[in-house]
């Protein structure tokens, strides 16, 4: 009988089929939060340069001014894209609504500066497709370690759409590629992102990130263009996204397992 019990037991268990991994919403989830996120530090940098913190001369959206009556070592720059959005003049082709403004603790230049950023009704749209996003963040330090280099921290960032609300915070090192010899054209500007990162999908699902290959962010290009990363939803095993090798188009692959699936990042 004991035999006849092992011989069931055995039989059953080598037919039972593992249910396959397709979980993808984290995926998709995370690079929503990324791509604008990562966009910030090049959006405040450039501006900054280009305003050198002291002056405001620009009379269309989105407009820079820089708070002059606080100590020239402490001032906030605002970049106002107005209540209505205009559409981003780097050429990304997104229409940006509300503002940002970033406090700095000394001249920008200097080694160790550090930038506080703060969002206020900022809400992002694609004319080329998909929804309406708004963007929040409790913290976000920029620190200009060196020239081209920074230290980007996000801490409680949130990407709400029509129906979900993503949770998004990272620590990163950021460096400036390509476009510093141009300080007053910013659409050439590249970066490259390296470090990690964590969220929460809209299902709830918790889950890490890892870059394993710089992401490639080019200034007039609406989406990350190049590298790739880990990312590990709990009690899942590891996938990688590829955002490609340099092409600006929405495409990015998804791995699971050894099965790749392509999405849209729009």
């Amino acid at each position: 009988t004991i035999l006849s019990v092992s011989v069931i037991s055995l039989t059953f268990n080598s037919c039972k089929k593992e249910t396959p991994d397709t979980e993808t919403q984290s995926s998709v989830d995370n690079t929503v939060c990324e791509s604008e996120f990562n966009k910030s530090l090049p959006l405040v940098n450039s501006f900054t340069i280009k305003e050198q913190g002291i002056k405001s001369n620009r009379t269309a959206y989105p407009i820079i001014t820089v708070d002059t009556t606080t100590n020239p070592r402490k001032r906030k720059l605002t970049i106002d894209f107005g209540t209505a959005g205009c559409i981003d003049s780097i050429g990304d082709y997104k229409v940006r609504k509300g503002y940002i403004t970033a406090t700095f603790d000394t001249t920008w230049h200097t080694a160790g500066a550090k930038a506080i950023v703060k969002f206020y009704n900022y809400t992002v749209a694609n004319t080329l497709g998909g929804e309406d996003v708004h963007f929040e963040v409790d913290s976000m330090i920029i620190i200009h370690n060196s020239l081209g280099s920074f230290t980007h921290t996000v801490i409680g960032g949130k990407c709400t759409g029509s129906n979900y609300t993503l949770q998004w915070s990272s620590s990163r090192t950021v460096t400036q590629t390509e476009g510093m010899t141009t300080i007053f054209d910013h659409t050439d500007d590249v970066f490259s992102t390296t470090g990690n990162s964590s969220g929460v999908d809209r299902n709830g699902k918790k889950y890490t990130v890892n870059i394993t290959s710089p992401l490639i962010k080019r200034a007039g290009c609406a989406w990350i263009e190049q590298g790739t990363l880990n990312l590990t939803p709990d009690g899942l095993s590891a996938r990688t996204i590829d955002y490609g090798s340099g092409t600006c188009d929405s495409k990015a692959t998804l791995t699971i397992n050894g099965n790749t699936f392509t999405f849209n990042m729009n």
